[in-house]
């Protein structure tokens, strides 16, 4: 058995650090040889194949691969709905790979429609609408939301297009910001603002085995009230983590643990995923903001800060994440 890692590099695409550094929603190199050595040091061969491009060569040249799997850490190109873009190229291959299928992905990669899906199971979330260039921002349906809102990238990750102008307390305000991001990206989440504390639930595993559910929990440097994690904070790591009941009651994080994989069932997630919540501090309610498949996997992003806090080497988080997907695809 023999596992090609995918992943599109972090430095080969735009840039939108505004710091000495490369920041986008990419892994960077280091973090993916890092996934490989600790693969080989369990005793499998492993080895990079590249990432879309080299997956689209391989589709065109009908190549076939036998007693293999794909590890899929790409978060593709720079198009729309580039995380759907390895799972598609991989299903006409014809070959197992690891992380959630081509709907799923196409799912979550999309936050509108996530939730509209989530609605339907009585998951408690802020109210929205998308704006596009062709579904336009109607401001009457505003009458009965929170005052404040929030505007943010629909399709987008790693906090792109979200600034301390996303926080958006008057009409005119969410007109400029819808506007302005529109010249960068096709769809707009406009969102009720909710007061609380951003929450993360990382889960490896499928259905009722989850070997990694655990939740972290980030505290701003940043003390305002309406202070948010944006793409400058984010490339900073302007905040300090939690893990489980370090934050909350061990009752809050049951029902978020609870909740984290009923969410991840109706969406049919696969192997990892990363679930977003603000959890208001006085009512302790908690609602849902957004998920990802495919959350970052390094010994420096939320799954290094568990691993740490877990006492397991990160080589140990590798073979927890490769028994995984090794008992959903072989058993």
């Amino acid at each position: 058995m023999k596992f090609y890692v995918l992943c599109d590099y972090r430095e080969n695409f735009k840039n939108y650090s505004t710091e000495n550094s490369i920041y986008n929603d990419h892994p960077n190199q280091k973090n993916i040889n890092e996934i490989i050595s600790a693969i080989i040091a369990l005793g499998y061969e492993c080895e990079y194949f590249g990432g879309i491009p080299e997956l689209i060569h391989a589709v065109d040249n009908k190549r076939v691969f036998t007693d293999c799997i794909f590890l899929n850490f790409t978060d593709g190109m720079d198009e729309k709905y580039s995380r759907v873009q390895a799972p598609v190229l991989l299903d006409i291959l014809k070959v197992p790979y690891s992380g959630s299928d081509v709907f799923s992905c196409v799912l979550m990669n999309n936050k509108h429609f996530c939730k509209k899906v989530l609605e339907k199971h009585s998951i408690l979330m802020p109210k929205s609408r998308i704006v596009t260039p062709t579904i336009p921002l109607n401001t009457n349906e505003f009458t009965n939301w929170k005052k404040t809102l929030f505007v943010k990238p629909n399709c987008e990750g790693s906090s792109l297009g979200i600034s301390d102008k996303s926080v958006c307390h008057r009409v005119e305000d969410v007109r400029r910001q819808c506007k302005d991001l529109l010249q960068m990206f096709d769809e707009i989440l406009v969102e009720e603002y909710i007061d609380g504390i951003d929450v993360t639930n990382y889960l490896i595993g499928n259905q009722n085995s989850y070997p990694i559910n655990d939740v972290v929990t980030a505290e701003l440097f940043n003390k305002s009230p309406y202070a948010i994690y944006g793409s400058k904070e984010k490339e900073n790591k302007l905040r300090t983590l939690f893990i489980n009941d370090e934050y909350w009651a061990r009752e809050t994080i049951v029902q978020i643990q609870t909740l984290s994989t009923t969410i991840a069932k109706i969406v049919n997630a696969k192997d990892i995923c990363r679930i977003d919540y603000r959890i208001n501090p006085s009512t302790k309610e908690i609602y849902f903001i957004e998920s990802n498949s495919a959350p970052r996997f390094s010994s420096s992003s939320e799954i290094g800060f568990i691993a740490q806090k877990r006492g397991i080497s990160f080589e140990n988080i590798v073979k927890i994440y490769i028994n995984t997907v090794l008992q959903r695809l072989l058993n």
